[in-house]
């Protein structure tokens, strides 16, 4: 499983500038890229403070959404693995 070797890593955001606009959420990459989030994505990002664990994240999401954990698991090994791709995110 890709989130229980994910759950103990610490994600980090590396953007040049975010923009929150109302349900949306506006990223300039370092490579100067524009991306666009939706609001799960933004507060997945928002979830992203150099502390919380992937785990930590999770607990959030379940708190914050009705869904199943496998789901989040899902959606959160999916949402790093695309931020990873588009380089705003790194594990540590």
């Amino acid at each position: 499983m890709v989130f229980e070797w994910l759950k103990n890593k610490i994600p980090h955001c590396n953007f040049v500038k975010a923009r929150d606009n109302d349900d949306m959420l506006i990223i300039c990459a370092e490579s100067l890229s524009l991306y666009y989030f939706n609001s799960t994505a933004k507060f997945f990002i928002g979830c992203v403070d150099g502390k919380n664990t992937v785990a930590d994240i999770k607990n959030k999401f379940l708190d914050k959404y009705e869904v199943a954990e496998h789901e989040v698991e899902n959606d959160i090994s999916e949402i790093i693995r695309d931020l990873q791709w588009k380089k705003i995110l790194t594990l540590e």
